[in-house]
């Protein structure tokens, strides 16, 4: 198996815990993603319009303001957390081009102490959803204009993400049944998503 095979290998359960770790050390100044906000920050970066390669989108992992690069503490620690992060972005691109149909957020595939928790999890899986689309945002707006075959809007895919997120003041704090069904409707948004920008992504 060569290297580039390597980055094509999915990441196991130890060394998903391994990257969760890596993310909330004290040396990264609460800057860096979570695991769930990276896991939606990737998400809209396999589904979105545009490609973009690691070297623009990596810096935002351990600083979401992406105003430095990334920073370890040995060239031995940058090598492993560096390929254990290509490596899970290259395996959530992977199951879009199987199957869109089986994505699976994370969220949906951890067990939780209390809803609280659970709750704190899909909000950051929604704003790092949010993150990745902000890297090309102008590329995005066309969605938000969109009627597909039934006249429906396409915009409307994003709403789960957007309500979930937490970021309109302006909206009323959902109900819990609210949030329940809003977040069911997630992978459901995120496959569609996948399909409405496959032509754009097909032409680069």
């Amino acid at each position: 198996m060569t290297s580039s095979d390597d980055l094509f290998q999915p990441l196991s359960s130890e060394e998903l815990d391994e990257l969760e770790d890596f993310l909330l050390l004290d040396t990264h100044d609460d800057k860096s993603m979570t695991l769930d906000m990276l896991d939606g920050f990737f998400a809209a970066l396999a589904v979105g319009p545009s490609l973009i390669g690691p070297s623009e989108w990596l810096p935002m992992v351990l600083d979401v303001e992406g105003e430095g690069p990334p920073s370890f503490s040995s060239p031995e620690q940058a090598a492993r957390m560096t390929g254990l992060i290509v490596r899970y972005m290259n395996s959530i691109v992977s199951v879009f081009d199987a199957d869109p149909d089986s994505y699976v957020p994370l969220f949906d595939q951890c067990v939780f102490g209390d809803p609280e928790e659970e709750d704190l999890a899909v909000k950051a899986w929604s704003l790092g959803f949010i993150l990745g689309m902000e890297l090309r945002w102008d590329d995005w707006l066309p969605v938000f204009e969109a009627v597909n075959e039934e006249g429906d809007a396409e915009v409307h895919l994003l709403t789960p993400i957007f309500l979930l997120s937490g970021t309109d003041e302006n909206m009323p704090e959902l109900k819990d049944e609210e949030r329940e069904a809003w977040r069911e409707l997630i992978p459901e948004s995120v496959s569609s998503l996948y399909r409405y920008w496959l032509p754009s992504r097909a032409q680069q």
